[in-house]
């Protein structure tokens, strides 16, 4: 049986890289970026929707 060489996987695709990187290329890196940057955007729209659902109730209260 043949040894494998010590690699691991894209993030993205899956392909094998060397040991030391985590994408087999550039678009691979961007699509990441862009991912993280997305789901980053997502949970601060979260978080925001959250307070104004939990503290809507005392303003409402304050103003009328």
């Amino acid at each position: 049986m043949s040894e494998i060489m010590p690699h691991k996987h894209c993030l993205v695709c899956g392909n094998a890289v060397r040991p030391d990187e985590n994408f087999c290329d550039e678009l691979c890196e961007s699509k990441f970026k862009s991912a993280q940057r997305k789901q980053q955007l997502l949970f601060l729209a979260f978080l925001v929707i959250m307070g104004v659902v939990l503290f809507l109730p005392s303003i409402l209260k304050m103003v009328g």
